[in-house]
């Protein structure tokens, strides 16, 4: 196995930022959709680069799956931690 298959991993926090762009762009939205976005972007983010690596796609596509729920975990993770600060408990 190679490990630039696994490049797509890096872009997590982009992940992250543009699932932000989609709250504040559509505040209608409503929360339960955001892992499904954050999944979604990560699959074409990394089919992209399979795209430009010239990488296999299935593979890309798995990539993708994992760093977009990567990238739904550590929100979670940091809204809690942000919660937890506001109300004095860290």
């Amino acid at each position: 196995m190679d490990l630039s298959q696994w490049v797509g991993l890096s872009g997590i926090p982009l992940i992250q930022a543009l699932v932000a762009l989609v709250k504040t762009t559509i505040p209608a939205l409503p929360a339960r959709y955001y892992p499904g976005v954050s999944i979604a972007l990560g699959v074409a983010l990394n089919e992209a680069l399979a795209y430009l690596m010239q990488a296999d796609y299935r593979t890309a596509a798995v990539v993708g799956v994992v760093a977009g729920l990567a990238a739904s975990g550590l929100f979670t993770f940091g809204k809690a931690q942000e919660l937890k600060s506001k109300s004095g408990l860290l």
